[in-house]
């Protein structure tokens, strides 16, 4: 039987678990392999965000001798938020890596090694699907529990930020007229641009990600077609692989999710691209005392052992992130019909 002084070692504490936790594969996901988001480390579990509503104005030619004209004071609004937490086990248990070594030989460290590691890549998955699920909420300006899906922060609320009105892209409209559709893609453009304001540093780039019935009924869109139309692309929009295509200065992605991880059918969400500091992601540290006062990292590992029966370990991972969009007000939804 595998004794637990096996376990003692460096190999087994937080910081190799965790370092090890990183160097496995990492599998892209639609959001978690654009780097749409900033990663920040912080030292707390505790997050202070502040909004300042100042605005460029221009200055108007004065007098010589006159007065100065005055800048209009900057509202702030400061709000603090958690880094919320999620974390999950699994058991490894002596019996499992029983029947393996001789009595007193020490193959029975690397098999622990080898099982742990397969185990941990099982919980990474499980990790990867959960950072997923938070950054489709980023998108959208929310923070949600994964386990009902209930909104934990709604930032335009907290800021008191009125959202866009979701979209209506009329895409059942059999006779639409004539150039409807890229108007209503100008106009969009236009709407985010406004509420960017001095960020808006040349041509946005604006993004939708969208549910599959959004997606195919734009694709068949009449404008779509005769767009594409005798060009190299359209080979593309009549197959069956095509998932991504621009249009009117937007591109459409047709997100891949599952049933807890997606876009609406009938949805689109859309948000901008290139805006530095639009979207962050803030770890807290880990609730060990290994890592108190440390900066926070994406995920951790570690092991607790069963000091009473000497009968398992428990394999467990961790994470405390907080997705945020800095300026909620320009993301926009949009409604198939």
């Amino acid at each position: 039987m595998a004794t637990m002084d096996i376990f003692e070692g460096d190999a087994f504490s937080v910081i190799e678990l965790t370092r090890a936790l990183e160097n496995i594969p990492f599998k892209p996901a639609t959001l978690s392999g654009s780097d749409l988001f900033a990663e920040r480390g912080v030292r707390t579990r505790t997050v202070v965000i502040e909004s300042r509503d100042g605005t460029l104005s221009l200055i108007p030619f004065s007098e010589r001798g006159g007065g100065y004209d005055q800048q209009m004071p900057e509202s702030r609004q400061v709000r603090a938020f958690v880094c919320r937490q999620f974390k999950k086990q699994d058991v490894l248990w002596a019996s499992e890596i029983q029947g393996i070594r001789e009595f007193g030989s020490e193959s029975v460290t690397q098999q622990a090694q080898a099982e742990i590691a397969r185990r941990m890549r099982r919980l990474r998955t499980d990790a990867e699907a959960t950072f997923e699920y938070h950054l489709l909420n980023g998108i959208q300006g929310l923070v949600k529990d994964p386990r009902d899906g209930s909104v934990v922060i709604n930032f335009a609320n907290e800021f008191g930020i009125t959202p866009v009105a979701e979209i209506d892209f009329d895409l059942d409209n059999q006779s639409p007229a004539s150039g409807a559709l890229r108007k209503r893609c100008q106009a969009l453009i236009e709407s985010v641009e406004d509420s960017l304001g001095e960020l808006a540093v040349g041509p946005v780039q604006l993004r939708a990600e969208c549910g599959s019935a959004f997606f195919a009924d734009l694709v068949a869109h009449k404008e779509i077609r005769e767009t594409y139309l005798n060009t190299a692309a359209a080979n593309e929009l009549r197959g069956r692989a095509v998932d991504e295509f621009t249009f009117g200065g937007i591109t459409f992605r047709r997100y891949g999710g599952t049933a807890t991880i997606g876009v609406p059918t009938d949805k689109a969400f859309f948000y901008p691209q290139g805006i530095e500091g639009l979207f962050e992601i803030y770890f807290a540290p880990a609730d060990t005392f290994e890592t108190v006062n440390t900066i926070g990292l994406p995920l951790y590992a570690r092991m607790i052992p069963d000091r009473e029966r000497d009968e398992w370990v428990r394999l467990e991972i961790e994470s405390n992130p907080l997705p945020i969009c800095t300026r909620p007000q320009v993301l926009r939804s949009a409604k198939r019909t």
